[in-house]
């Protein structure tokens, strides 16, 4: 009988085998990556498809896009409407058009001496639809800015924001606000000059669908705002409740073009998002549309201002 040898791997082949092993699972993570960016940027667009189908209802209701109320030292309170005498932002009121009544109506009919106790615990309260999920989840998050509300106790919590309303190409900043909701102070406070504002919604705003010239699908209503990844508060972008009245933290302009978050600038104005290439946006028409990075600058800007007489293609 013949004793022959038994066929084995040399080292040399077993470690080839190993390397294409390595390069197959690290091709199969790649791809279970991407999927899942994939899932999550169409989340996220989905989540700006509802705010855009919620500020139109807004306008049928109200007969004007949702307004950014007072300014940063404001919540939105359920006893002072949806108009001009509203202190709270455009999430604020677009939340009984997100089926959110519930959370817009905690305060509704609580005496005022304690309201602000009702409202710190609404502005506690997360909203998925406003959460991109490739950069955070639908969570309450440290109040950090040393700022005081004027109608609600110093939170210790908030929920925040992933997108933000368009303000337009150029910056008019609201202020605080008035030091109360009284008539007078309202009446006596110097707001600011909204001639030259050309964004869909601001401090007090109040325009109708009408009022945006270039068009609704030419014009953005909300995108992703930019959010430093090395700033935990976004360069004071990004470190209040996204129930307060117009602010940063809700608003952003179109005078730099979107950035990601990993470009660690310090703005607090610019839209950008977590995603790798791409910035999504709502048009005033509710359509969503992925806007590159790389987009020219000048398209961006003109795309922010609902007025200035040039028709840019959606992107």
């Amino acid at each position: 009988m013949l004793n022959r040898a038994r066929p084995a791997f040399t080292l040399i082949e077993l470690l080839v085998v190993i390397s294409i092993i390595g390069i197959l699972v690290s091709l199969m993570l790649a791809g279970v990556q991407a999927a899942r960016e994939a899932a999550r940027r169409m989340s996220c667009q989905n989540n700006l498809k509802q705010i855009g189908l919620g500020a139109q209802m807004h306008a049928d209701v109200h007969k004007h896009l949702p307004t950014d109320g007072w300014g940063n030292r404001w919540i939105g309170d359920p006893e002072y409407g949806y108009s001009q005498q509203q202190p709270g932002g455009w999430i604020f009121n677009l939340l009984t058009f997100l089926e959110q009544e519930n959370v817009r109506a905690m305060a509704l009919g609580v005496p005022a001496a304690s309201r602000g106790d009702a409202l710190a615990k609404m502005v506690a309260r997360p909203v998925p639809t406003f959460s991109c999920p490739s950069r955070r989840g639908s969570q309450v998050f440290p109040y950090t800015s040393n700022l005081q509300p004027f109608n609600v106790a110093m939170p210790a919590a908030v929920a925040k924001s992933d997108y933000a309303i368009n303000s337009g190409s150029v910056k008019v900043n609201s202020g605080p606000g008035p030091l109360s909701t009284a008539n007078a102070d309202f009446q006596s406070y110097v707001w600011p000059d909204l001639t030259v504002f050309n964004g869909v919604s601001g401090v007090r705003s109040q325009y109708k669908l009408a009022d945006i010239t270039d068009g609704l699908s030419n014009t953005y209503l909300a995108g992703e705002k930019y959010v430093n990844i090395a700033d935990p508060d976004g360069n004071g972008g990004d470190d209040q409740s996204m129930y307060m009245g117009d602010d940063a933290d809700v608003r952003r302009w179109g005078t730099m073009a979107p950035l990601s978050d990993l470009t660690r600038i310090a703005t607090r104005d610019a839209f950008g998002s977590r995603h790798p290439t791409t910035c999504s946006f709502v048009m005033c028409d509710g359509s969503v549309h992925a806007v590159p990075f790389t987009v020219d600058a000048l398209v961006h800007e003109l795309s922010c201002n609902r007025r200035d007489g040039s028709i840019i293609a959606s992107q």
